[in-house]
């Protein structure tokens, strides 16, 4: 097993483009008993010399213990089975349960326990160039998919049409590694550690990721607030004094730690010069103008969570639902305003239009603007809200970063780019590309980020992080931290 996860560390980082409480119920009165199901799930979940065990298995029997119940744990031969039983209660708990929002109203939750990276993959090499945009998925050969999994669940909300089904993981596997299909949408983890070892790295190809979600402890609606608050109270604690990392190295003891979730799930993108990734492997980094001032913050509340860098369409819907989740730097506009609670601003945002200087062009106007053959701008930024809330057609918004909408501009893939003078700055540096061979036209919009929080993120905790926030401006520590990566550019 330990050479086999040796074999994914290399993959583990692209992919990566991821104490006791006290009892407070009565001695003297009968404990509770909830029956908690699961099903195997590598390696969350796992039958071991006739036990449950597994990252979640673990968290989950401690936490429950804490909270000051019986368990009764077993593994269900159908996700569906073990659903359904706890939807009907009573006293009934499913471990590994992805947190969604149809799901939401249906349990009581405690957690994240673990989170999941869903992907699709292929067995050999088609000679497609990968990353696929999730849109040319669609088109793929039928892919392997296990029946109610939340990963053909998301595939079948995305419309896609090519799924095989069958109602076992182990059926789909088998299909996928005897050339029946030769695609399969797995959890990443999952898929590597089910296969034989060194077959992985050496057969498998991720044709793309598209989605992140969060494992959770989903109990009957049934089970009192007090054990779900008790549980969640023992979940955080062990996440601070690392205790969930510690029961995550048994079961993958190279994994990196910030595989586990934080209290508190942070998200940004590949934007330079606000976020960026620096590194490699054990060296990575999440660093940037944003970055410095939102650890600062979480060092003021006492306990600095991880940073997620993940792609902006999966980071922005995953804090339109998930508690206790922020999302940054994000543009608060009046699409935005009511979708999240806000924490700022930490950023101007001043978008401009920008052709290659040798093109000639001119954009005074937006009919000008509108009379162009196209516009590249990243997908779903608030600067494609714009283009398409004004009546633009000539929109290209096939890049998922502003580095990639950067280079269709000076590849001539497009005649004009709608972005931020900030990042046009930066990355025009980084390439080294001088600014005068880019033209800087009309200001499409004068705006302002925030960090922007999910709306069941307590507002208590929204309250605190703006509290620091204007403390840091007000002691100058983030005049400081601005003109390190600023000086001379106005302050929001």
């Amino acid at each position: 097993m330990i050479n086999r996860l040796r074999q994914l560390t290399t993959l583990l980082f692209f992919l990566a483009t991821f104490f006791v409480l006290n009892n407070c119920t009565n001695e003297d009165e009968p404990k509770t008993t909830i029956q908690v199901y699961g099903v195997q799930f590598i390696p969350n979940l796992i039958e071991q010399e006739g036990k449950i065990a597994g990252i979640d298995a673990d968290l989950a029997a401690e936490a429950l213990q804490q909270a000051g119940v019986n368990v009764e744990m077993s593994l269900s031969e159908s996700w569906q089975s073990a659903y359904n039983a706890t939807l009907s209660g009573p006293n009934k708990a499913l471990m590994s349960t992805a947190y969604t929002p149809e799901r939401k109203d249906l349990f009581k939750w405690a957690g994240p326990t673990s989170q999941s990276i869903y992907a699709i993959f292929e067995n050999g090499n088609s000679g497609h160039v990968y990353p696929l945009h999730i849109d040319a998925c669609k088109l793929l050969p039928s892919i392997a998919v296990v029946r109610s999994w939340m990963e053909t669940t998301t595939l079948e909300g995305l419309g896609f049409e090519n799924l095989t089904y069958y109602d076992t993981y182990d059926q789909a596997l088998t299909a996928f590694m005897d050339g029946t299909v030769h695609f399969i949408a797995s959890d990443f983890f999952h898929l590597a550690l089910s296969l034989p070892s060194g077959y992985f790295m050496e057969q498998v190809q991720t044709v793309t990721r598209f989605r992140t979600v969060y494992n959770y402890i989903a109990f009957s609606k049934d089970v009192s607030d007090a054990v779900v608050n008790q549980t969640q109270k023992a979940i955080e604690a062990m996440i601070k004094n690392q205790r969930s990392i510690a029961i995550m190295r048994k079961y993958i003891p190279i994994m990196p730690s910030d595989y586990m979730p934080g209290t508190l799930q942070i998200y940004t993108e590949a934007s330079p010069p606000f976020s960026y990734m620096t590194g490699l492997d054990t060296t990575r980094k999440v660093e940037g103008s944003s970055v410095d001032i939102v650890n600062e913050i979480q060092a003021r509340t006492g306990h600095v969570n991880k940073i997620n860098m993940s792609l902006w369409i999966d980071a922005y819907a995953i804090v339109q639902y998930l508690p206790n989740s922020a999302i940054f730097n994000t543009t608060r506009t009046p699409e935005r305003e009511n979708l999240f609670q806000w924490v700022g601003p930490i950023s101007t945002s001043r978008s401009y239009f920008y052709t290659l200087a040798s093109s000639g062009l001119t954009i005074e106007t937006m009919d000008q603007a509108k009379a162009l053959q196209s516009i590249a701008t990243p997908e779903d930024w608030f600067t494609y809200d714009y283009l398409v809330n004004n009546g633009f057609k000539n929109i290209v918004a096939t890049s998922q970063t502003s580095m990639e909408a950067f280079e269709q501009l000076l590849n001539g893939e497009v005649q004009a780019l709608l972005m931020t003078d900030l990042d046009v700055k930066w990355l025009a540096d980084i390439s080294e590309v001088p600014l005068s061979h880019l033209t800087q036209h009309m200001q499409a919009s004068n705006l302002k980020d925030y960090i922007a929080f999910s709306l069941n993120t307590p507002a208590s905790t929204v309250e605190q992080w703006q509290q620091h926030l204007d403390a840091m401006k007000a002691d100058a520590t983030f005049n400081t931290i601005w003109n390190r990566w600023f000086e001379g550019s106005p302050m929001p």
